[in-house]
């Protein structure tokens, strides 16, 4: 565990892509999302323009459809949610319980790092 948080902590540093995690820890301050939200329910533009929150957590990505996970792809890919852009400095997380092919969207798969 301590190797997949010095890895963990080196990816937030570098901000290069997202970054998968089977492990939880408390991020103070961070704006977390279930996984199973109704995307076109969150109210985007609160969410990007919240200057606070450097850290977006996509919880329990694996609880939801493969197909389903398809819905953050444009926030992983582009970080922007329709015409909104995230600030750059803001890091994304996403969290599963098991990680393999079975739990996680491909496409998805390809756009983080996974720890």
């Amino acid at each position: 565990m301590k190797d997949k948080m010095e890895m963990l902590k080196s990816y937030i540093s570098v901000n290069v892509c997202p970054i998968l995690i089977d492990f939880w820890i408390d991020f103070t301050g961070a704006i977390i999302i279930p996984a199973n939200s109704k995307i076109e329910e969150l109210n985007w533009y609160d969410l990007i323009n919240d200057n606070k929150a450097k850290i977006i957590i996509i919880k329990d990505i694996d609880s939801i459809p493969k197909i389903e996970q398809l819905k953050f792809k444009e926030l992983l890919k582009y970080k922007q949610i329709n015409t909104l852009k995230i600030p750059e400095n803001t890091r994304i997380i996403l969290t599963a319980k098991n990680i393999n092919k079975e739990t996680i969207n491909e496409e998805i798969y390809s756009l983080v790092a996974h720890i």
